[in-house]
């Protein structure tokens, strides 16, 4: 693993092992973590918020030392609580004081010698800024910090969406700003410094870029599906994508779609609009990463292949078993929405022809020679 730790145990200036006695009771660790900084918002939420981690950071990362996953974990709890402030505590907040309030977040992780404010959740987010530097190198520490960046303009613009008329919402901003939110483009960053460590270059080659991407977008659209319900019953000021693809203005799955087979042309169209959506990305997602791999010859490659992956089927596998979307289910137990499909490949090796979306077509144009070692 790329970085080096600092302080062996505890959590001294946001550092510590994670190892010791319970190292490996991730949920109940970062349940401490969201109590210690008074992230819950009361005690339903609290233990709504605990009970569905359902120890996603295992499931995304089973390679990761128990410091790295509790990391993962504590990340994931505070983007939870943040998502749940946002959404429960400030839906009128406006447009100007959701930037200032992004504004500090992100300043808290740019500069976190000295905490902004005694916000819970800046000093939570420090926390884990400061244990992002015991794993990560210099230059992976600013990828996060500039992925979190992203996180946070796709939170002011979607707040900025809750203050404006409503209107129908083209599928393709819609997944330009949802690519960004949840932090989940900052999660492979993450991964990247406990599992591969890629040099600058190949980081920021465009097919790992495209397939960073795709791995980020298959993991939201899988969220959307699988949160439909839970949103369209306590509602959400982010929208989803099953309910947009339902709207007459919705694209149908790729080119060919004819006249009346677009998602909006019956009830329930946009959950299989959505699942053909995602087996598009994910077509494209193993078709360009068997490419990318086969002809390079720098193992880092493969391995950060293998974590996007993990990470897709962790966070799928995380989804169909979390209360937190399914809260009549206990956890450990697995559910599939009605119409979504259980493959995680198309059924034979040809590529799915690219969707009709502008914001994610670049994927399906980066063929060509594979990162060089």
């Amino acid at each position: 693993m790329t970085g080096t730790r600092t302080h062996e145990d505890g959590h001294a200036d946001g550092r510590g092992s994670g190892r010791g006695p319970g190292a490996h009771d991730f949920d109940a660790r970062s349940a401490e973590f969201m109590s210690r900084f008074g992230l819950g918002g009361g005690a339903a939420r609290s233990t709504r918020l605990t009970a569905g981690l359902n120890r996603i950071a295992v499931r995304i990362a089973p390679y990761a030392d128990p410091f790295a996953a509790q990391l993962l974990s504590d990340l994931a709890v505070w983007v939870f609580a943040f998502d749940d402030l946002c959404d429960e505590d400030l839906p009128h907040l406006t447009p100007t004081g959701m930037l200032t309030m992004v504004a500090r977040l992100q300043r808290t992780i740019e500069a976190p010698e000295v905490p902004l404010d005694g916000d819970p959740f800046g000093l939570a987010l420090r926390d884990i800024r400061l244990r992002v530097d015991a794993i990560a190198t210099p230059v992976q520490v600013r990828r996060w910090v500039d992925a979190m960046r992203g996180y946070f303009l796709a939170e002011a613009r979607i707040g900025a969406d809750t203050t404006a008329p409503r209107g129908p919402q083209a599928v393709s901003d819609y997944l330009l700003t949802r690519l960004h939110s949840g932090a989940a483009l900052a999660v492979p960053v993450l991964l990247d410094a406990v599992s591969a460590g890629l040099p600058a270059p190949t980081w920021e080659d465009r097919r790992i870029r495209a397939l960073t991407e795709m791995a980020a977008g298959i993991v939201v659209v899988d969220s959307d599906i699988h949160s439909f319900a839970k949103e369209s019953e306590r509602g959400s000021r982010s929208g989803n994508l099953i309910a947009l693809l339902e709207s007459p203005r919705g694209p149908g799955p790729g080119p060919g779609s004819g006249p009346g087979s677009g998602p909006g042309s019956r009830p329930g169209r946009g959950l299989r609009a959505a699942s053909e959506l995602r087996d598009s990305m994910m077509s494209r997602f193993l078709h360009l990463g068997r490419q990318t791999s086969t002809a390079s010859a720098d193992p880092r490659i493969q391995r950060f292949l293998d974590a996007l992956t993990q990470y897709i089927h962790g966070v799928r596998d995380w989804c169909g078993a979390t209360s937190r979307y399914h809260p009549g289910q206990p956890d450990h137990t697995h559910h599939q929405p009605r119409g979504a499909g259980t493959a995680g490949r198309p059924p034979d090796d040809t590529p799915l022809a690219p969707p009709p979306i502008a914001s994610i077509a670049w994927w399906w144009a980066v063929d060509g020679p594979p990162p060089s070692p």
